[in-house]
């Protein structure tokens, strides 16, 4: 009986191991894609500032 009590525990805590380092990994992975979509949509605005400022100068 305290074997099989033993057994379920140890599988508990590694279910939960494997729940954590997968949400800590898919949150750093967020992370990351939010970082560089930040940085693209800041990248992207400025393009469309200075090609407004360009077809404004030669009148397109």
């Amino acid at each position: 009986m305290n074997f099989a009590l033993l057994l379920v525990n140890s599988a508990h805590l590694l279910v939960n191991s494997a729940i954590l380092l997968v949400s800590s990994t898919v949150t750093r992975e967020f992370r990351s894609f939010t970082r560089e979509f930040r940085t693209f949509t800041r990248e992207f605005r400025t393009f469309t500032r200075e090609f407004r400022t360009f077809t404004r100068e030669f009148h397109f």
